[in-house]
């Protein structure tokens, strides 16, 4: 700003328009040469409103307190009447005199926001002056504008220290969000490591992460793979428990650390190897379920400072760390669980001459990882191929055991040569009403027979199941969409129905669980013409290319299992 009387620049930048308008207002109502609006500090006195000082003093706004007069209102909280400085003995050796011009002087307090005085508003003449209570009258009322001027400046600078307040609190709150957002989408732990990494990049400008877990066997703390390339210590290596380094005592402690340079770092841990390139770094125990399996360690490339505030986001990222990490080893240990499940009940696959024979399952994307989808392929006693698929209702443990029971009673239904696909599903209906086992479930039996001209023979009978697809040699897709029979377990006195079509060499059937063809938004009639196009387009590939393509679409995005069982006439 400039000076409202020289109009030169304010190289100290105190000078204030405001108090300069007020300060020209006192000089042309009292006919004064020099007139201040003074803030009284403890080792010297500044001038944001000054009029008619020197030029010298003018530009540079302010003075030691040796210059000042106003120090005297400060101190004594009452107006100051002088008619002649000179004449007054504590005043006849300041220097304001000789350096300012100050011989005649009126000044009455200014008083601050919080009701102090904090300096003066005064009237100053280079001449003697006999001072009116008129003068005194007219230099309090400009006080008081300038003290409501600073009430109202104080008042604007809490409003906005309460809205930047706000919006760090806001902020942090958009970067808590953030942190659980990305994690919660992590399923396992290299889903959690790059998760984490890319939001400390975003949110906290890190420069590497490392998540590592205590492998219980070596006792060591072992990164994450993906995770480990970020490690703030050792690239490659892991850290032994108990080692005097910064995640090996995070975790013996369960206190976070944090190193803001070099020079602290080496002063804390001189014996730990200095993170690269030197900077800052922060390493977090990861309590899960009351436990210490883990550290989170964040590295910057340049020093840097940890507030209360970037602490607190750093130990709510290493929260929101701990949670995925729990939920990922928690679903890692059902997925182990449910795989060596659901190999058991789905079996192996025969290898009949002159057929190729290949299936899938893949669990549903949530739960536990096992459901009540199945497939079945066997020779019966006769030497046929039989071919089962199959689906109840559910998609959780319970459901899995009733499908192996059911798997199992239909199988030895089946097994019986020489029998159509219908008998073994009325079996399978009396069994289950008989046994009141309450399950419900659909399924379709089908077996392939050398016909009376030495081909390859289908018959199948359908409960309630989406109808099988056959590819022909020419690749011409056909839905055998025969009227579908009643589920099981709905009506035991329902006679079933079988029905039959040729093979011929190289025609392939696809059997299939609702979960590849029905979506939310997908009606099942919809999702088998888009299989029936997808199969259609299929080349002469194997039949577990054939099944690999099909299950790409639905990996990771169905909430339904999937069992495909499909069979190829070589």
């Amino acid at each position: 700003m400039t000076s409202a009387d020289s109009g030169t620049d304010d190289p100290s930048g105190i000078a204030d328009a405001d108090f300069d308008r007020l300060v020209v207002l006192v000089r042309t109502l009292l006919d004064v040469p020099t007139a201040l609006v003074t803030l009284v500090e403890p080792d010297r006195q500044v001038f944001p409103g000054a009029v008619g000082l020197p030029p010298e003093w003018q530009a540079r706004r302010s003075t030691p307190l040796s210059h000042s007069f106003c120090q005297y209102v400060r101190v004594t909280a009452q107006p100051l009447v002088v008619r002649d400085a000179r004449e007054v003995e504590v005043l006849a050796g300041n220097r304001a005199i000789d350096d300012l011009g100050v011989v005649a002087y009126c000044g009455v307090p200014l008083v601050g926001p919080d009701g102090d005085v904090v300096g003066a508003v005064c009237a100053i003449d280079s001449r003697p002056r006999d001072w009116t209570g008129t003068d005194v009258a007219v230099l309090t009322q400009v006080a008081g504008l300038a003290a409501s001027e600073l009430r109202l400046r104080a008042l604007t600078r809490d409003a906005e220290t309460a809205r930047r307040a706000a919006e760090r609190i806001s902020e942090q709150t958009r970067l808590l969000l953030r942190f659980a957002e990305t994690l919660a989408d992590a399923v396992t732990l290299d889903d959690v490591a790059a998760a984490v990494t890319g939001a400390a990049a975003e949110a906290l400008g890190t420069s590497r992460t490392c998540l590592a877990l205590v492998d219980p066997a070596t006792r060591r703390l072992r990164p994450v793979p993906g995770s480990a390339d970020g490690s703030p210590e050792d690239d490659s290596a892991s850290v032994a428990l108990g080692a005097e380094v910064p995640p090996a005592v995070a975790l013996a402690t369960g206190r976070a650390v944090f190193l803001p340079d070099p020079a602290t770092t080496a002063e804390r841990f001189p014996h730990a190897r200095p993170p690269r390139p030197a900077g800052a770094s922060a390493h977090l125990p990861l309590p899960v379920a009351g436990a210490l399996p883990g550290t989170l360690s964040l590295a910057w490339d340049e020093p840097h400072a940890f507030g209360p505030v970037e602490q607190g986001l750093v130990l709510a990222l290493a929260q929101y760390t701990a949670q995925a990490v729990g939920r990922a080893v928690l679903l890692a240990r059902q997925e182990s669980v449910a795989t060596t499940l659901q190999r058991a009940l789905l079996g192996e696959l025969p290898a009949p001459d002159g057929l190729e024979l290949a299936a899938r399952y893949l669990p549903s994307s949530a739960g536990a990882q096992v459901g009540g989808d199945w497939w079945d392929a066997f020779d019966d006693s006769d030497g046929a191929t039989v071919l089962v698929i199959g689906d109840v209702n559910g998609h959780d443990v319970a459901a899995a055991a009733t499908m192996g029971q059911l798997r199992a009673m239909l199988r030895g239904f089946a097994f019986e040569g020489g029998e159509p696909p219908a008998r073994a599903l009325d079996r399978l209906d009396a069994a289950v009403a008989g046994l009141r086992t309450g399950a419900l479930a659909t399924a379709l039996v089908s077996r392939v027979d050398l016909g009376d001209d030495g081909g390859r023979v289908l018959s199948w009978s359908n409960a309630g199941h989406p109808p099988p697809l056959l590819r022909h040699a020419d690749g011409r897709v056909e839905v055998l969409a025969s009227p579908p029979d009643l589920l099981v377990g709905l009506d035991a006195t329902r006679a079933r129905g079988t029905h039959r079509i040729a093979l011929e060499p190289g025609s392939t059937v696809l059997l299939y669980t609702d979960g590849l063809v029905e979506r939310r938004r997908t009606d099942l009639d919809d999702g088998i013409a888009q299989l029936t196009a997808a199969v259609a387009a299929d080349g002469a590939g194997s039949l577990d290319d054939l099944l690999d393509r099909l299950l790409e679409g639905v990996r990771g995005s169905t909430d339904d299992d999937v069992a495909l069982l499909a069979v190829r006439v070589r």
